[in-house]
């Protein structure tokens, strides 16, 4: 694994180089935008780089084998753009790690084919990476496409995670994330053999050397989609998170308390899954068991925001009532 991750931040060497940079500006962008079969949400997120008011930037759209018009939308949207094609389907890591080698750019964002930023995202976390040399990774907050953010504080609160908090949850959404060129050099590109969460290693992995944040407030929109990745598979999702979850005392066991960190992630994962089972998908049998899961797995972090120990055992409360509602009749 850690050669091949060497081996990928080789791969981009090529394109940080003396001339590169004087090429371009100090601070220019690369924006990375994998599209697979994503033609009619495409132009949204390409308009959207385009009305960025930070315009040091670069765009490259990798067509990760799509049989839809993918093409000939990025060829008459009138956004200037680097059009690449992957000879097979790669999947989101190959795709991405496609666009970053083709890329020049001091920073490199990312922006799924189907989401969009707000037009102040990248001149705010571009000012946040500039006045902290430790800041490899920034991301932000995400709302649902149709939610109204309110007014964009432009001096916004910049969140840092530690490795340890980021083991316990990923804070960073893939589509909100800018990161420095030089440090995929150090850490590598996307691990191209991970099925899901090789977004999640990536930030790891940053959060190894050097520090990751997120500006609390939004500056991307996200689809909620009925035909997604994960649409209709939530289930296999949730266990491959679990997994890799699982899988990290043993990729970083010179950590001190790396075991006591996964529990809590564990933990927070296990109630996330519950509420959405509850709320959502309405199978309480099966929240109520992924409730008693996370509890199990003391010590219990607060998922979802909810930072009061009250808020969280009315939460529970509410999972479980629900529960005996649908098994016996029970009311609330």
């Amino acid at each position: 694994m850690a050669s091949d991750h060497a081996e990928a931040a080789a791969a981009i060497t090529p394109n940080w180089t003396a001339s590169s940079t004087q090429r371009h500006r100090p601070g220019r962008v690369s924006v990375i935008i994998p599209t697979y079969n994503c033609a009619r949400y495409l132009v949204d997120a390409l308009r959207s780089v385009a009305m960025q008011s930070y315009d040091d930037l670069e765009i490259v759209v990798i067509d990760d084998g799509s049989t839809d018009q993918t093409r000939e939308i990025v060829a008459r949207c009138g956004v200037p753009c680097t059009y690449l094609m992957n000879g097979r389907h790669k999947g989101p890591a190959g795709a991405r790690n496609h666009g970053i080698c083709s890329s020049s750019g001091q920073y490199i964002a990312f922006l799924d084919a189907d989401d969009a930023w707000l037009p102040s995202k990248l001149a705010l976390q571009v000012a946040a990476l500039q006045t902290d040399p430790r800041l490899l990774a920034i991301g932000s907050i995400m709302i649902p496409w149709d939610s109204t953010p309110s007014c964009i504080d432009q001096t916004t609160t910049l969140r840092r995670y530690s490795f340890a908090e980021m083991v316990v949850r990923n804070r960073l959404g893939t589509p909100t994330v800018v990161c420095r060129r030089d440090a995929l050099r150090t850490v590598g590109l996307f691990d191209e053999t991970m099925d899901i969460s090789e977004d999640y290693e990536l930030w790891l992995r940053l959060s190894r050397i050097g520090t990751v944040g997120r500006l609390e407030t939004p500056l991307a929109r996200f689809r909620q989609r009925s035909d997604g990745a994960s649409a209709g598979n939530r289930d296999r999702t949730f266990d491959l998170d679990m997994r890799f979850t699982r899988s990290l005392p043993n990729r970083y066991a010179d950590v001190p308390g790396i075991r006591r960190f996964v529990k809590q992630g564990l933990a927070a994962r296990e109630f996330e899954r519950a509420i959405e089972l509850c709320d959502v998908e309405k199978r309480y049998g099966e929240a109520l068991r992924a409730t008693v899961n996370s509890i199990g797995n003391w010590p219990w972090p607060h998922p979802l925001g909810l930072g009061r120990p009250l808020a969280r055992l009315r939460r529970v409360r509410r999972i479980v009532l629900d529960a005996l509602s649908a098994r016996y009749g029970v009311g609330a």
